[in-house]
């Protein structure tokens, strides 16, 4: 049997809980070290320090190097939640060519890389991934991949209440696409623009959002808190687009944490960002579509 040596690559201690939704998401646990802030270049030699360094520049609105995070993404013996993570940058960062690159990964990537790259296509929201993520679900034939990536196009297809359309509703194949494929027909006559970012069946609001956060967040009386299953998707986009640290919206364990998340949301509120409805952000920068000439 042929034996492979598996690459893994020890997580520096400033990434502790680092891209991860109920930890830190982008925000690190200690300062991040003077040298990886004032590189020139792209560190090639540690994996971590590299996605740090291109994490940072993102913050600043330089999205120009996304792309050299392929190289981790394509290394099949590399630790999976470094996968994950340049992935989770790439669908929140990523121009078209990089969003293209998901597409490309749904479509010929193996099978573990289409459900990967379908839950980045999820995180970015962009309309047009979407038939790329039905061609993966019918390059697959295991229920649970299926399923996975079911969830993803639910996240972006379905209106957050009501009854899931596109999940175990028991439609053969060919209706279970052509379902798809009508819902996507409906919301490209209703929004004009493939290139809208899209979530529970609409455009994404961040403006509304922030709002329908903190109205969740509203007890019936002092010693009731709805924790909404939406919370965490939530939790994810806000940070993403805003760049406000959420990371005491879960406690040890994953626990919500209701009274922290209305802080910061009561904080955040005093004086709010305006995002433009459709559109990408990241940490308050508006994520061009294509990069601009030089």
């Amino acid at each position: 049997m042929k034996k492979f040596t598996y690459k893994h690559t020890q997580r520096p201690k400033y990434l502790e809980g680092c891209f991860y939704w109920k930890g830190r998401g982008y925000h690190y646990s200690e300062c991040l070290p003077t040298a990886i802030i004032s590189a020139d270049e792209m560190p090639m030699e540690d994996p971590w320090i590299a996605l740090s360094w291109v994490l940072e520049r993102a913050k600043s609105a330089d999205f120009s190097h996304v792309s050299r995070l392929r190289h981790w993404i394509l290394d099949q013996q590399n630790d999976p939640t470094l996968v994950s993570a340049c992935l989770g940058i790439t669908a929140d960062v990523g121009l078209d060519d990089d969003l293209e690159f998901l597409a490309e990964l749904m479509l010929e990537g193996p099978n573990y890389l289409r459900i990967e790259a379908s839950l980045a296509a999820q995180w970015s929201g962009v309309l047009w991934l979407v038939p790329f993520m039905l061609e993966a679900w019918r390059a697959l034939s295991r229920r649970a991949d299926r399923a996975a990536i079911e969830t993803n196009i639910v996240n972006l297809l379905d209106p957050m209440h009501g009854e899931p359309r596109f999940f175990a509703n028991g439609l053969s194949d060919v209706e279970y696409t052509r379902a798809v494929e009508a819902r996507l027909v409906e919301l490209k006559a209703a929004l004009g623009d493939e290139g809208v970012s899209i979530s529970g069946g609409r455009t994404v609001d961040m403006n509304q959002q922030v709002w329908l956060m903190r109205k969740a967040l509203v007890s019936k009386d002092s010693a009731q808190w709805i924790d909404w299953g939406s919370f965490l998707v939530w939790r994810r986009k806000f940070e993403v687009y805003s760049g406000v640290d959420c990371s005491r919206f879960y406690g040890d364990g994953g626990i919500f944490q209701p009274k922290e998340a209305s802080g910061i949301l009561d904080r955040y509120l005093a004086s709010p960002i305006h995002f433009d409805v459709g559109e990408r952000y990241f940490f308050g920068h508006l994520v061009p579509r294509r990069m601009k000439p030089a």
